[in-house]
């Protein structure tokens, strides 16, 4: 079936998802996939997919935003939130890479979808192949998340902090892990109700494929008892997991089980385990796979998402944080173009720059990705200081912090530190750090004059000189000054019609 008629039949066929005042924990509906039933069945046939080397996947992210391009989810929160992913797949031996740069679409229904079919439609009109796709939206159908096995998982911009799993819990439904609860989806729990044997459970929409679910397939379950005499065929199928039968979203006791108590079938009680990701229980409770998910959802990986895979670590570990350069200090420059510069991070190939008038950057001037180390603010308001910071990373590694800040107070550009001259002969920055480049604003008479530029150190000795032909009204000088000592130098710029001088500071790098 043509996928764009696909989920117009569906809007058709079934309800919408009704939104909460709080988001539901996760959208995907209770389903046993079919490659999890064969796993289980005959283990023997996936001896091999268990060995322990890392295993390396592929994301593709999609950044949704409103029609007129606004709430896009942030580069620093994903940046967070792919590290939070892999952190969590780590004793899985499991790592994620980003396999493209993520997209960017603006679509006001795609952002807040109150359904599941624009959630496919969504899907359907951006998925990359090859990869797990994995949306950020405003209101993903109520939901904090979702995932559909045949297209990809939706996750809620409120539900992607730092500390969060709902990312890693629905990527576990993404590798065919169901809840531990399975069945009890959309149903209270009634201590003084009997446990029933079986539940029933529709999983509109979350087959393993699209075109199975017309009309809403319907399902059976067994429910788990604690003595574990049917682990293997009730629920989630995973004996190394408890009995669970809470379908919303739950805080724990001190050893990361559930507050309330339930009893199974027998009249046995337990606490449900809040520490399992697949579990409902807060996120400040969950913090691991057990042994047998893991042992799935690796088995998945290499024998149906073998497409996402990578042989071997496509990115290296970031190592070292880069230095700011300049300006730095609360140095003075100009509000126009002023270039930022940093050292390399060895590993990185992105940073993320940031610039704002507050130090702790509840509102940013330029928050962007570039790709070198240095970066020109075009334009700021002058007589204010400000602070930058960069943060680098590779499309494997997004954990690295971003740099102590760095500030500089930046003035109109008629009045900038250093003007040697009333002919318009500048240069900045006046207090000049190891290494860092010192910008010449050239008057349009000097230019395709040749010229000597000589700097002086403070008895006078000459420590560096330079002969050019300037073509253009700004250029950069890469001067020594790592091999300087701190103190006063003069500059001197003499052509066939002029000489000038003038004064700078440099903080020296012996």
């Amino acid at each position: 079936m043509n996928k764009h008629l696909l989920f117009k039949a569906l809007a058709l066929f079934f309800p919408a998802f009704l939104h909460a005042q709080e988001p539901h924990p996760c959208g995907t509906a209770p389903v046993i996939d079919p490659w999890l039933l064969e796993y289980k069945q005959h283990p023997e046939q996936f001896a091999t997919a268990r060995s322990f080397d890392t295993l390396y996947a592929g994301v593709q992210v999609h950044l949704v935003a409103r029609n007129n391009g606004t709430g896009r989810f942030t580069v620093e929160r994903l940046l967070d939130a792919f590290c939070r992913l892999n952190l969590d797949f780590q004793p899985a031996a499991v790592q994620f890479f980003l396999k493209n740069d993520w997209t960017t679409p603006n679509n006001t229904n795609w952002y807040n979808h109150s359904d599941i079919p624009e959630g496919i439609e969504m899907m359907f009109e951006n998925n990359v192949p090859d990869a797990l796709n994995a949306y950020f939206v405003g209101d993903p159908a109520g939901n904090c998340g979702y995932n559909l096995p045949y297209a990809g998982v939706a996750i809620a911009h409120q539900c992607a902090n730092p500390d969060d799993h709902t990312w890693t819990h629905e990527v576990g439904h993404a590798l065919t892990l169901p809840h531990p609860f399975i069945g009890w989806e959309g149903k209270v729990y009634n201590f003084a109700v009997p446990t029933p044997d079986t539940l029933t459970y529709d999983y509109t929409y979350f087959h393993s494929t699209p075109d199975t679910i017309v009309p809403a397939p319907l399902d059976t379950a067994l429910v788990e008892r604690l003595d574990g005499s049917n682990c293997g065929i009730a629920a989630d199928l995973f004996c190394d997991t408890k009995p669970d039968y809470l379908s919303y979203r739950w805080n724990c006791d001190n050893n990361g089980q559930s507050q309330v108590t339930l009893k199974d079938q027998n009249g046995a009680t337990f606490k449900a385990d809040g520490t399992l990701y697949m579990s409902y229980a807060d996120d400040d409770c969950s913090n691991r796979f057990s042994d047998e998910q893991i042992a799935t959802l690796r088995a998945n990986l290499l024998t149906q998402k073998t497409a996402w895979l990578h042989p071997g670590a496509p990115y290296p570990d970031i190592s070292g944080a880069p230095a700011l350069l300049s300006p730095n200090g609360g140095e003075t420059v100009p509000a126009v173009d002023i270039p930022l510069h940093w050292s390399p991070a060895p590993g990185a190939t992105h940073y993320l720059v940031q610039v704002s008038r507050f130090s702790n950057y509840v509102v940013k001037n330029y928050d962007l990705v570039v790709t070198d180390t240095t970066f020109t603010a075009a334009t700021l308001l002058p007589n204010y200081t400000y602070y930058w910071r960069v943060r680098p990373f590779n499309y494997g590694h997004t954990c690295a912090s971003f740099t102590e800040n760095a500030s500089f107070y930046a003035i109109p550009s008629s009045s900038v530190g250093g003007l040697a001259t009333d002919d318009n002969f500048r240069y900045y920055p006046t207090r000049l750090s190891p290494g860092q480049q010192l910008t010449l604003e050239i008057p349009a008479d000097w230019l395709n004059q040749t010229a000597e530029c000589r700097f002086f150190d403070a008895t006078g000795r000459l420590v560096w000189q330079t002969r050019l032909t300037p073509g253009a009204e700004k250029i950069t000088l890469s001067l020594p000054s790592d091999e300087w000592q701190a103190g006063i130098y003069r500059m001197v710029w003499t052509n066939s019609t002029v000489s000038r001088s003038a004064t700078l500071f440099c903080t020296g790098g012996q």
